[in-house]
């Protein structure tokens, strides 16, 4: 890779920059293109360029093309000449706010198309569309749902928090106390004045009784009325997310809601089955070649069956991974169709104890030497602000390493790390801790921008940041994509990649994080992704072999996508130009 800003050599910067007075204009103009030249054979993406084919070199100027003319044909003017609103949308403003309108854009198209090498960071209960789960609820007999609300009006509608469980009559009219015993607290209804809050409910007398009127108007009823408020209530919206009185933690706090109405459809058999199958389905169809996936493990993360009366553990949770996996796999092979592989990082609460921790990363242990080929890294997850740092268990990581070293395992450490605005607060200082760790990636990393020394020993260490851009807006990182750090980052030469992080909530995929990253720095282009794309693929967790595969169908389907750009826009774009001016 080309030189960091921490080691530049060439020698016509100085020149440029040298105590002299300048003669003429022409001479002055001279030095400016000396300096600026300088900076761009050391910037991000230089040697990329510099290696580029010609149909390469196509492909990026259309695609620049394309990002105007969406601007020109999608967007408009937020605000006029007087500074007054337009009630229009201009390219760059909030995801949340903009996803309807990203969608029908060329730029969106070529995006989807892309062949986008690993997705290295998205945890697995919520990688497909909320209505996926929801759906796969409709007929499940002990399937239960409450509310901390009776839905009885539009405001407790909007504002209540809801569940889901899959457990046994017995269970859903029981409350155990902290001395072990029972006592019987009958079934409820969320429709009724005194329904009592938290009180469960049968799922098919909820499809049953539903209906709502909704602020367009619309009656929503039965189950496609049920089925589409829940939809609507897993995704945040634009002004949950963006409020004058929203908060970090407030944003946090909704976000955690929506996880927590997650877990109970995802936490039975046939649900984790055909979501594992449609998951890798997704990534081929989103063309991801490989992926690193990241679900829960803990010791009361337990799957039901779909009766409720059995539980899966955490053994037999890796083992239905693996088999549907194998399943899936077999079945694209026969369509014709590539994906090179998935594997699994263990992630366990960072709000836990000393205690659990340890007991959680004995049992990666267990697991990699039943699924070695399966499982490939170790995490802590939740809210950095509000969990445990890292360094609250450096004596359990310390003996994590010399367990593994003593039975010549590689699990490496893919700690969340640096998710926050808080610099030099304790979630700040995760960041030094991973170097220490030698962790092989981080997710997010998104303080790390602001911490000089920690960049140059990010790029020395080759020490990968998995980057989520939308999550990071919708989360309160950044206002807008033009002020993410990325640009930052990759100016310094980090290695970084591209991910989607929690897409369900968001309404997202993968291609809707590289179409944000093209937005949001015009110094980004087709080769810049084409860069990510291959640092993915450098920074996974495959073994050589399996990399040497994976790597060359990318670079197959890299030169094919390229060829589709030039064929499918370059007729579309000879004549265009860009109207003068910008929004």
């Amino acid at each position: 890779m080309p030189q960091g800003p921490g080691t530049l050599s060439q020698p016509n910067w100085r020149t440029a920059i040298n105590d002299r007075e300048f003669e003429s204009a022409a001479e002055y103009n001279k030095a400016r293109e000396d300096l600026q030249a300088a900076e761009r054979a050391i910037a991000f993406g230089a040697e990329t360029l510099a290696t580029s084919s010609d149909i390469e070199k196509q492909a990026s100027a259309l695609v620049q093309k394309i990002r105007e003319y969406d601007r020109d044909h999608t967007y408009g003017r937020a605000f006029d000449e007087q500074g007054r609103a337009t009630g229009k949308r201009s390219v760059g403003q909030h995801f949340l706010g903009n996803v309807d309108l990203i969608n029908g854009t060329w730029l969106m198209n070529v995006a989807k198309r892309m062949p986008k090498g690993a997705h290295l960071h998205i945890h697995f209960n919520s990688c497909l569309p909320a209505k996926f789960l929801i759906q796969q609820a409709r007929d499940i007999e002990a399937m239960y749902i409450r509310s901390t609300l009776p839905l009885t009006n539009t405001s407790n509608m909007a504002h209540s928090r809801i569940s889901f469980m899959v457990m046994t009559p017995h269970e859903a009219t029981h409350v155990r106390s902290a001395d072990g015993t029972e006592r019987h607290v009958p079934l409820g209804n969320v429709f009724d004045e005194d329904y009592i809050p938290n009180t469960w409910m049968s799922y098919k007398q909820f499809q049953e009784q539903f209906e709502f009127v909704d602020e367009h108007n619309h009656v929503l009823k039965d189950t496609p009325g049920a089925e589409l408020w829940l939809e609507r209530k897993m995704q945040i919206s634009e002004e949950e997310a963006h409020a004058t009185y929203q908060t970090g933690r407030g944003i946090w706090e909704k976000f955690n809601h929506r996880t927590q109405m997650m877990k109970g459809l995802f936490a039975y058999e046939s649900a984790f089955r055909n979501y594992t199958r449609a998951c890798v389905e997704d990534f081929v169809k989103d063309n991801i070649q490989y992926a690193e996936i990241r679900p829960n493990f803990m010791s009361t993360n337990s799957l039901k069956t779909d009766d409720g009366k059995s539980s899966i553990g955490n053994e037999g949770i890796l083992k239905i991974i693996d088999e549907e996996l194998k399943n899936t796999m077999d079945k694209l092979k026969r369509e014709g169709k590539y994906f090179g592989g998935m594997k699994v990082i263990y992630c366990t609460p960072r709000s836990f104890k000393k205690e659990q921790v340890e007991t959680a990363l004995d049992e990666c242990i267990d697991l990699k030497l039943k699924y070695p080929d399966l499982l490939c890294g170790f995490d802590l997850v939740g809210h950095e602000e509000m969990g445990n740092e890292l360094r609250h268990f450096i004596p359990e990581f310390l003996a994590f390493r010399q367990k593994c070293k003593a039975q010549d395992l590689d699990i490496p450490f893919l700690f969340h790390c640096g998710e926050t605005l808080d610099v030099g607060g304790k979630a700040d200082g995760n960041l030094f801790d991973a170097i220490l760790l030698k962790s092989k990636r981080i997710g997010h990393g998104y303080a790390l921008a602001r911490h000089p020394l920690l960049m140059e020993i990010f790029k020395e260490k080759k020490i990968a940041i998995e980057s989520c851009p939308i999550s990071n807006e919708v989360l309160g990182l950044t206002p807008v994509m033009a002020g993410h750090n990325l640009p930052i980052l990759l100016a310094n030469d980090v290695p970084c990649t591209v991910n989607s992080d929690n897409a369900t909530f968001y309404r997202s995929s993968l291609s809707h994080d590289f179409y944000q990253v093209m937005i949001g720095s015009e110094s980004m282009n087709l080769l810049g992704w084409k860069q990510l794309a291959k640092w993915s693929l450098e920074h996974s967790c495959m073994s050589p072999k399996e990399m040497e595969g994976v790597t060359a169908e990318w670079e197959t389907q890299w030169h094919d996508f390229c060829h589709w750009i030039v064929d499918e826009y370059g007729p579309k774009l000879e004549n265009w130009e860009p109207a003068p001016g910008r929004h």
